[in-house]
């Protein structure tokens, strides 16, 4: 029967493509979903990741959100890094990348030297921008100091530590440029044409044709970036261990000091469902927006 065949054709085939994606789903089920999951119910237990957990209800979420000011504080320093850093690497990674678009047969050259820095090894990069950052023989605060300016104590500081990791974040901006160069490569160049027809300048090519035409890569930047932003954890692990005054203490790193060295596994996974229960509307919000963009 040919429709027999047919069916037992697709299966085989069907079965091939579940074999050779086995590791990947194994992988998720195991590494992702698992601990998720985990985390649900270790949060509403106390457990010392020993003896088995006890069940204790909300009184995790309770202590979270009525007796503990440090969680809010946390939660606090993570947007603050996240909307800062994710708002200069899109606006600066946007910017050069159309810088980079222009300089012809350069642009490969160009583009391989803002990529590097992101295949560093981050552990090595956060000890030299530490040395950057230095307050009194940091080469940051030596250049200031030629313009007579009195550079702040980055790092050691509680108003200047965060913008501090903020601006060492922009040293992994590569990505982006290349994701924007990508974008601006697809659009097509008869738009340009046109608009210069038309006697537009390059203020209003740029606005009227480059943001409406990068608008999905824009997007999917931002997006990207506010969820790798939010898991901000060895910047302020390696370089301060959340200080000055906790001000670099971010929700991953509070996550790390309860589970890890006050065995406080339970109320660490408490911390990790809000913040994923922030996450996932803050996301729909986002496609929600851009969706209605895209509708106009």
């Amino acid at each position: 029967m040919p429709g027999k065949s047919i069916r037992s054709f697709w299966k085989r085939k069907s079965a091939i493509g579940y074999l050779f994606a086995a590791p990947w789903i194994i992988g998720l089920v195991c590494f992702i979903l698992g601990p998720i999951v985990a985390s649900f119910f270790l949060s509403f237990t106390t457990y010392d990741g020993i003896n088995p957990p006890k069940w204790i209800g909300f009184m995790n979420y309770k202590i979270l959100f009525t007796l503990d000011p440090s969680f809010l504080k946390a939660l606090g320093n993570t947007f603050y890094y996240m909307f800062g850093s994710v708002f200069l690497k899109v606006l600066l990674g946007l910017i050069l990348a159309v810088l980079l678009n222009n300089a012809g047969k350069f642009m490969g050259i160009f583009r391989t030297i803002f990529f590097l820095p992101v295949v560093l090894p981050a552990v090595p990069v956060m000890f030299l921008w530490m040395m950057l950052f230095n307050p009194t023989n940091g080469l940051i605060n030596q250049f200031l100091g030629i313009f007579g300016i009195n550079g702040p104590l980055w790092l050691n500081s509680p108003t200047w530590s965060k913008p501090a990791i903020i601006l060492m974040s922009l040293w992994g901006i590569g990505g982006i440029i290349v994701i924007f160069l990508a974008g601006l490569q697809g659009i097509p160049t008869e738009l340009y044409e046109a608009a210069e027809l038309d006697g537009a300048n390059k203020i209003q090519l740029f606005w009227k044709i480059t943001v409406p035409m990068l608008r999905p890569v824009i997007f999917f930047n931002v997006v990207t970036g506010l969820i790798g932003a939010s898991q901000v954890f060895a910047e302020a692990y390696i370089m301060t261990g959340g200080g000055p005054l906790e001000s670099t203490t971010f929700v991953n790193l509070m996550i790390y000091k309860l589970a890890f060295k006050d065995v406080q596994m339970g109320y660490a996974s408490a911390i990790s469902v809000v913040m994923f229960l922030i996450l996932v509307p803050l996301t729909i919000v986002l496609f929600r927006i851009y969706r209605r963009q895209a509708e106009f």
